[in-house]
């Protein structure tokens, strides 16, 4: 399985811009809010059930399509963009 990610001209330079600026939290940002429709509808087209192995070969393909979407030469993500803290971190308490 093959998963292409389309961007509108307006996020795709955004994220140009963001990666060149070496801006971790924007680019994280942007790619989330970019690749959250497609694995919701990729989700929606699953069976109810997945073996662990239809799971990994499934995660594996998103990690895939990010990887390829962030090129061979994208800066890191720094490891506090993907904690909990920054991934909450606009999120208002409840």
């Amino acid at each position: 399985m093959q998963i292409i990610l389309e961007l509108s001209p307006d996020v795709e330079t955004r994220l140009r811009e963001s990666a060149a600026r070496y801006d971790a939290e924007a680019v994280h940002r942007i790619l989330v809010e970019a690749f959250t429709p497609m694995v919701e509808a990729l989700l929606r087209a699953l069976p109810d059930a997945l073996t662990d192995a239809e799971f990994e070969a499934v995660a594996d393909q998103l990690a895939n399509a990010l990887t390829a979407c962030r090129g061979p030469n994208a800066p890191a993500l720094l490891d506090e963009a993907v904690s909990c803290t920054g991934i909450y971190e606009d999120h208002p308490e409840t």
